[in-house]
């Protein structure tokens, strides 16, 4: 799939606000002394971090904005959700928290060739890891967004999918099915757009993007293929480094998160220009 024009915007917070790349994450381990890290064990760390991140009252705070804008009543379901999808979200994002670059791939809308990228990362004598973990187009990342949003662990009236706004882009939906009886009105269904990378958007645009409309198709399909086995075992530093990543910003202002996707992704253009790599 043949993306448009990235057209990275900086900044949206101040650009002192944060640096271009993040410090040295946080002192914890997930997984001490382990060389191997199976994918479920990702998976459940991360799961873990979204439950930790319900005490934050400014990610609460954005949760009410976003349900509020969308029609949603608040109920025991959503939030959890919410959680999971908005840090499944931010880590998976082209120029997020997990190091992924865009580039145009013209592979198959599934995250099969990150997941290899992964395997095949070859870390320092120090643990640290490059500026850019992986290199993928606007499905592969749509892709992975899915797997790592149902990895975490999804309610049944959550579903996360592909959107084509136009024949040559893809980003995901996170789509919301009506609520228990006796919690509140809804509409039949409700679809957030997840903007996996910024093309055909503007800097500012993020979770809950209106700059796409999921309506102009007719129905989103679920991606609910198992692009990775969950025994397969990862190396342990970079899952660690995942889930530290999280730990450490997941509960950053999303105008915060926006600002340091936004440096992050412009940083990776120019190491990528000036290695003659940018195929745009």
């Amino acid at each position: 799939m043949r993306d448009g024009d990235a057209g990275t915007t900086l900044p949206v917070a101040t650009a002192a606000a944060v640096a271009a790349r993040p410090a040295a994450p946080a002192a914890f381990d997930p997984f001490p002394d382990r060389e191997k890290v199976p994918v479920r064990d990702l998976f459940a760390a991360l799961s873990r971090e979204a439950d930790r991140l319900s005490t934050s009252q400014l990610v609460r705070d954005e949760y009410q904005r976003l349900i509020q804008a969308h029609g949603l009543p608040d109920d025991s379901t959503l939030f959890p959700d919410y959680l999971r999808v908005r840090i499944a979200f931010e880590a998976t994002r082209a120029g997020g928290l997990w190091g992924l670059q865009w580039r145009v791939t013209d592979q198959l809308p599934q995250s099969d060739r990150i997941w290899a990228q992964w395997d095949a990362l070859v870390l320092p004598a120090d643990g640290a890891l490059p500026p850019s973990t992986a290199i993928a187009e606007c499905d592969e990342l749509s892709a992975l967004f899915a797997v790592v949003a149902h990895g975490m662990g999804l309610s049944s009236r959550s579903r996360v999918g592909l959107f084509w706004p136009t024949s040559t882009h893809t980003v995901a939906v996170w789509t919301i099915q009506p609520a228990p009886a006796g919690s509140g009105n809804m509409p039949a269904e409700v679809r957030i757009v997840v903007p996996t990378s910024q093309i055909f958007l503007d800097g500012a645009q993020s979770l809950g993007t209106r700059g796409f409309d999921p309506w102009t198709q007719p129905k989103v399909f679920p991606y609910a293929r198992r692009d990775i086995a969950e025994d397969h075992p990862l190396p342990a530093a970079l899952a660690r480094y995942f889930v530290q990543q999280v730990r450490r910003h997941a509960s950053d202002p999303q105008g915060l998160l926006q600002t340091a996707r936004n440096r992050r992704e412009y940083d990776q253009r120019m190491r990528a220009r000036d290695a003659g790599e940018d195929r745009r």
